[in-house]
């Protein structure tokens, strides 16, 4: 945590989490609190909050419900308005979904004094422009430590500090303060500012005390001087396009709230309330998308006699741009300098805009009418649970956190490690000034109360580009260091089901016999997951080291710091296999797709490697073994290691070394390329890979061509095929290089249609094309084997005979319309993006399936690598 910060409660520290309330929560306390109800009685203690240590928790025994000038109080529409504006509602940081723990809202760049126009400047520490808002209501009042106030400001007492900070009910007391302030200061005589009838309980006359609350009133001091609301938010200001709507009567105004002064915000909140993406019962059941009873509005919306008055909760543009101060509307100033605009503050005492505001004006709306108990905190929480226990078999677990460290969760505290877990950061050596903080990176990492064990850590992934590379400002290297010795181990690295999106998590592997090993994850799951990274001898201490650098870095993408295992293992498997290539080796076609290989169509994160539970490397039965690949290795097997970076889609020079830019394209998307990924060693034991026939976009334009049009010549594709063999021969070197030991088998394709035609088509292009293709692999694998690489091919032509298309048993499917899979092509798609299939009758969207093997298919080639492997006499290691 920041041990140099001026804010009170510091971010990143493991026992000062907050709970991330539902909204339910929010709008029970605000209905509570303003009728001075928020007390002990009805606040569930215990549990969090005595981890927590804040003791029995009386909100306005510490805040008593503040007193208003003219008396009535603030209407709950209005104080609901404005935590929805400061806080989207969280008392957590954003990355936590209510239900869990997390950092306590800090708005990070009030907390670090961040400000600048680019990443550079932004990025530094100003501790003394610290501003030190915490929670639901932004409390900023007292929240900085002692000693370190705020000119005019005291700090408040350390309990108090502390209970702002991590419960949401006492924050809200607190916030009520800010907002009573803000309407006394503007009641007071002397400056007083006064909007329609004055009543307290009508949203629409809070408009000048909302006005005040963000950045608006200079009071009258006596002195001659200028004094009033401030010309930033006034209504008429052209920074605000004098034509909008009243906020969110379009819920898409939430994109652009840069279009709406504060107030005019607030009041759009309360008039419409806010769309939260998550729907909770009062019981704190969460209801997921498609259920009944799923509604993610935020609290209940004040209320109208009739529509047309709800919209008029937003002014005239020219009820404070007029005579009054020298003001017009229709030509509004634009001044050289802020001397200027103090000529247009606003001071009139009256603006009013409903004349018979007691019929006109909104109406409060309270959900919790009944005093009551505390809603419960979010639970069945569709992502974020916590995940307790369920680590691999005998594996040594290394958490995120200190030993026996309250995760305020249904975990309970965290386990005695078998090790420990470090962050290093990496100071900007120009702060070195007073007032300044050198551990930037500190502001952009987070901690939340979900993954293994009930807490994890992320940040954003960078490049250098983005302060991110080796020893970068932004640069966050986390270690876990097991505590003894072992040899032969399986190491896994859990992801949780949230804040772990990146695909090529960087992990080096530390102690392992013969030096550092790196190895890239694509990390995207969404679910709690152990990933394996692999086998290793360790020779000396072992460590796993997990950095935030990536080569796609750009601060956008999560990447997680969470539990990771050591398995021991008797000594090294007798079959370390790899599996590579393109969509053949992958699976596509046969459905059951890992999920991290299978999202986000249409979205910057796209991944459609469509890794197959149905792929025909898992369904191998190696020499010896009576049980499948992908069973042994589901069941972490002793014997048998398998790791598949295989990749719909992907080309010859998406394996081979180096970055394959632009990221995400098809056929490695943002992963890194599959000989750089890490899977392969001298340990390795088997590699096998189809690869080739999407070079060139060979594969899809002799499909679209001989199939979907039915005319072509294969002479047309004989001279692609030529190169893309060339080049599978010096990916089968790089592999060599890096899997010296290993036996490399290069699995061939399959003739995709029968003998006879039962579709207007051209079979006899597309076999010939086929014969081809398998031709020259078997004669570059001949020509490696002579040179002495360690490779074989396999030719699945014979087994597919008799089941291609139009064949009695099918193994191929033919076009299939899509999508398949949240990662398959998705009608309307531009048309650039995925193939659109001319047909008779209507286009079809075809999937990624199309023209792919069916799963009885992958059994089939299952079994031609059997052959292959038997033939050849490959044992293992």
């Amino acid at each position: 945590m920041d041990t140099d910060r001026w804010c009170s409660i510091p971010r990143n520290d493991v026992k000062a989490l907050a709970l991330q309330p539902t909204s339910n929560q929010v709008e029970w306390a605000v209905n509570m609190a303003i009728r001075g109800e928020l007390r002990s009685q009805w606040i569930t203690q215990g549990g969090w909050r005595s981890q927590l240590g804040l003791g029995t928790v009386d909100p306005q025994g510490l805040f008593p419900a503040p007193e208003l000038k003219g008396g009535g109080r603030i209407p709950a529409q209005v104080l609901l308005g404005v935590l929805a504006q400061e806080s989207n509602l969280w008392q957590a940081e954003g990355g936590a979904i209510p239900g869990q723990m997390g950092n306590p809202q800090a708005a990070i760049a009030g907390f670090y004094g961040h400000e600048g126009e680019t990443s550079e400047a932004y990025w530094q520490i100003r501790w003394h422009e610290s501003d030190c808002g915490y929670g639901v209501g932004q409390v900023t009042d007292g929240m900085r430590l002692a000693g370190y106030e705020k000119p005019g400001e005291t700090s408040l007492s350390p309990t108090k500090q502390k209970a702002v900070a991590l419960d949401y009910p006492v924050n809200i007391a607190a916030s009520m303060y800010i907002l009573a302030d803000k309407w006394n200061q503007v009641h007071t005589p002397g400056q007083t500012i006064t909007v329609n009838n004055d009543d307290p309980s009508k949203p629409e006359n809070w408009f000048a005390a909302l006005w005040n609350y963000n950045l608006g009133f200079n009071e009258n001091k006596g002195d001659g001087k200028p004094w009033g609301l401030g010309w930033y938010n006034n209504p008429a200001n052209p920074f605000y396009p004098p034509s909008r709507d009243p906020f969110m009567t379009d819920p898409r105004h939430a994109a652009k709230p840069q279009n709406w002064p504060y107030q005019e915000k607030v009041m759009g909140w309360a008039a419409w309330s806010m769309d939260t993406g998550y729907s909770y019962a009062t019981s704190g059941r969460q209801d997921w998308p498609g259920e009944s009873g799923y509604d993610s509005a935020g609290f209940r919306p004040a209320w109208w006699n009739n529509p047309g008055q709800r919209d008029r909760i937003k002014p005239p543009l020219d009820a404070f741009c007029n005579a009054t101060n020298n003001c017009n509307a229709a030509n509004p100033p634009d001044c050289p300098d802020a001397k200027c605009y103090e000529t247009y503050w606003w001071r009139g005492a009256n603006v009013t805009w409903k004349a018979n505001c007691d019929a006109d004006c909104g109406h409060e709306n309270i959900k919790y009418a009944t005093l009551r108990a505390e809603p419960g905190r979010g639970t069945r929480l569709q992502y974020g649970t916590p995940e307790c226990g369920a680590a691999p078999a005998g594996a040594l677990i290394v958490e995120s956190i200190p030993d026996n460290t309250a995760t305020y969760s249904t975990c309970g505290d965290s386990d005695t490690d078998a090790g420990h877990f470090q962050f290093t950061f990496h100071p900007n050596p120009t702060a070195t000034g007073p007032g300044l903080g050198p551990y930037e990176a500190k502001g952009d990492l987070h901690q939340i109360g979900g993954g293994q064990g009930g807490h994890f850590w992320y940040t954003h992934t960078r490049d250098t580009a983005h302060l991110g590379g080796p020893g970068g400002r932004m640069t966050i290297d986390g270690t876990w260091t097991l505590d003894r010795n072992v040899e032969w181990t399986r190491v896994f690295a859990h992801q949780p089901d949230t804040g772990a999106h990146t695909q090529q998590a960087h992990y080096v592997i530390k102690g392992v016999a013969g030096g550092d090993r790196h190895r890239y994850v694509n990390t995207h799951f969404s679910a709690n997951t152990w990933v394996e990274l692999g086998v290793y001898r360790f020779t000396g201490t072992p460590q796993v080291q997990l950095t935030n650098t990536t080569a796609d870095g750009t601060a956008d993408e999560d990447v997680a710091w969470d539990a990771v295992a050591f398995q021991p293992l008797a000594g090294k498997p007798k079959h370390m296999v790899v599996a590579m290539g393109d969509s053949y080796t992958s699976g596509e076609g046969a459905g059951a797709y890992s999920p991290e290989s299978d999202r986000d169509h249409g979205e910057s994160d796209w991944n459609a490697c469509r890794r197959s539970d149905n792929s025909w490397p898992r369904k191998v039965l190696l020499p010896g073994q009576s049980t499948s690949i992908g069973e042994l290795s589901d069941n972490r097997s002793a014997t048998v290691d398998f790791l598949d970076v295989s990749c719909s889609g992907a080309k010859t020079s998406q394996l081979t070394p180096g970055d394959p830019l632009p990221w995400g394209e098809i056929g490695n998307y943002h992963e890194v390329s599959q000989i750089d990924s890490g899977v392969l060693s001298p340990d390795t034991t088997l590699v096998m890979l189809t690869i080739g026939g999407n070079d060139a976009d060979n594969f899809t334009n002799a499909i679209t061509n001989c199939y979907i049009i039915g005319i072509c010549d294969p002479a047309d594709y004989t001279g692609k095929v030529d190169q893309a063999v060339l080049d599978t021969g010096g990916l089968i070197a790089d592999i060599a290089l890096a899997a010296p030991n290993a036996q490399i088998v290069l699995m061939g394709y399959p003739r995709l249609v029968s003998d006879k035609q039962c579709v207007t088509a051209d079979f006899n292009a597309l076999n010939q094309l086929a014969d081809y293709v398998r031709d020259k692999q078997k004669a570059k694998v001949a020509e490696l084997n002579k040179a002495g690489t360690k490779v074989a091919f396999a030719d699945p032509i014979p087994a597919f005979q008799g089941h291609g298309i139009c064949d009695g048993d099918e193994w191929i499917n033919r076009v299939v319309a899509g999508p398949n899979g949240d990662g398959d092509f998705h009608a309307g798609d531009p048309a650039n993006q995925v193939p659109c299939l001319p047909w008779p009758g209507e286009n079809i969207r075809a999937s990624l399936e199309s023209f792919h093997p069916k799963n009885a298919g992958t059994t089939g080639y299952a079994r031609v690598m059997e052959q292959e492997l038997a033939g050849i006499g490959y044992k293992g290691g």
